[in-house]
């Protein structure tokens, strides 16, 4: 679990996500965790702390 959260927040990174709506149409596509999924490991229910976490993941 650990791993696809990793992933997830390298994908929010890499691919410059701004909202909940492009990383929606994301998870269509890819084999990264839901967003509810994210936001329950990450312990936030605010996606923009989200992308804080994924701008200092390596």
């Amino acid at each position: 679990m650990k791993e696809m959260y990793i992933k997830s927040l390298q994908m929010i990174k890499e691919l410059n996500i701004k909202t909940e709506k492009e990383y929606k149409a994301l998870v269509k596509n890819n084999l990264i965790l839901r967003l509810p999924s994210l936001k329950y490991i990450a312990c936030t229910d605010e996606f923009s702390e989200i992308i804080e976490l994924a701008k200092e993941v390596a």
